[in-house]
């Protein structure tokens, strides 16, 4: 059988197991309608009425980034705001994610690695599970992976810069632009990123700085090209800053709500947040008290001041803060909680998946930056967020976009593994 035909096959497997899980596994309102979880569906409710972001009161709001409620908000525009299509579009977009995963495998790694990501991503429980979810998982772990590929396709294309242009006067450089589009895509679509969760923001900048290094591992001076990628990235992204500008009348990069996630993981402990007890740290401090009676942005202002107040009385709790906001990011199963489900089956499931998974792609990760400079880029990309995710808080439902750039990681060292095994039967017999 053809490489083709075994891929469609696997990709339809991969759909047939997010079909399947959204019918045993809804998560719909009873009606067929779309819950506002992390107010998504109602956001894309007000850009279909009347263009903007507006929260439950009406208000103009930078609560959530525009990525997601746009996307959402096209949707229903087709459909209307119906649970089925949501879950129709997450699976496609669950398919594409696997097809993004073996593409960047084979890239990267070559054809067994290739195969070997893409049936991770085909069947991983926590991609799975947030297909039947309205929430950006879905769509940004898409989207990431996507991103990735095309900064390396434009890495890998062969028409690069400086390149004489024929009929140049002698001892000048002219350069083509043949390359100059893929740059220029990979940049806008990079974009999408920090506009659907703006902690992708520094990521985009890290990526851009990897190609740098990467080209020099090749003799190949990709500054301009790089310099397309963030123009590109910079331009499409300064859309939202300014229109919070113009709305607030104030710098806001991202969201009126980074200040609350920073200061709020100082003051609950990680096994209260998320539980009714981080209410009860909430109700104890002064400043989250002061900050119910203020507008969004101002709350968002005051969290902020408090949150730096914090960490120059704290240094040292700072510093602990980081590495446990790591460990959160990265453990290999969930803290207890009430799930709706049973949390032994989640802790299991995890387990089986993420608890192999993510050492072997720690020690793939090793391997690649080693011996791969291409790896250089995705492995930017997981440093950048994971230490944005370390400074705002973190939980474990934010590395699901990530996953899609672990597989290949994981891969590589299942491949070693592999190859070595084989290695020491062959020696034996």
């Amino acid at each position: 059988m053809s490489t083709r035909r075994w891929l469609l096959l696997l990709l339809a497997a991969a759909l047939a197991a997010r079909v399947l899980f959204c019918v045993l596994f809804p998560q719909g309102l009873p009606d067929g309608g779309v819950p506002n979880l992390d107010m998504y569906h109602h956001l894309a409710g007000t850009l279909l009425q009347d263009g903007t972001l507006r929260d439950l009161e009406g208000r103009l709001t930078a609560m959530r980034e525009p990525g997601y409620p746009l996307v959402l908000a096209g949707l229903y525009a087709v459909s209307g705001p119906r649970y089925r299509a949501v879950l129709a579009l997450h699976c496609l977009l669950g398919v594409l994610t696997v097809w993004l995963v073996w593409l960047l495998g084979l890239r990267l790694f070559g054809p067994r690695c290739a195969w070997l990501a893409a049936l991770m991503a085909a069947f991983h429980p926590q991609l799975l599970y947030y297909t039947a979810l309205p929430r950006r998982e879905t769509f940004q772990a898409f989207l990431l992976a996507w991103s990735v590929w095309l900064l390396l396709d434009a890495l890998d294309f062969k028409d690069l810069w400086p390149l004489q242009r024929p009929g140049a006067p002698k001892g000048r450089r002219g350069w083509r632009t043949a390359g100059a589009p893929r740059w220029l895509l990979a940049g806008a679509i990079w974009a999408l990123n920090p506009l659907t969760n703006s902690a992708f923001l520094p990521a985009g900048l890290a990526a851009a700085a990897a190609a740098v290094l990467v080209g020099r591992s090749r003799s190949l001076d990709l500054r301009r090209g790089a310099g397309l990628f963030l123009a590109a990235y910079v331009a499409l992204f300064a859309l939202w800053p300014l229109r919070n500008a113009s709305v607030f009348h104030r710098f806001i990069p991202g969201i009126n709500g980074g200040g609350n996630h920073i200061y709020i993981g100082f003051i609950v402990p990680d096994d209260a947040a998320g539980t009714p007890g981080e209410q009860a740290y909430l109700r104890a401090d002064a400043t989250a008290q002061a900050a119910v009676k203020l507008s969004e942005e101002d709350k968002d202002a005051l969290f902020y001041r408090a949150a730096l107040d914090w960490i120059r009385a704290h240094p040292a709790g700072f510093a602990k803060r980081l590495g446990g906001s790591f460990l959160k990011l990265w453990r290999l199963y969930p803290y207890p909680r009430d799930y709706g489900t049973s949390y032994r089956l989640i802790q299991w499931a995890s387990l089986l998946s993420d608890g192999w998974i993510l050492p072997l792609a720690l020690i793939g990760l090793l391997l690649g930056c080693a011996r791969r400079p291409a790896c250089w880029v995705p492995a930017s990309v997981l440093g950048a967020v994971t230490f944005t995710y370390m400074v705002f808080w973190a939980v474990i439902r934010y590395r699901v976009p990530l996953m899609p750039l672990v597989f290949p990681f994981a891969a590589c060292a299942l491949e070693r593994v592999g190859s070595a095994l084989r290695l020491w039967t062959q020696e034996d017999a």
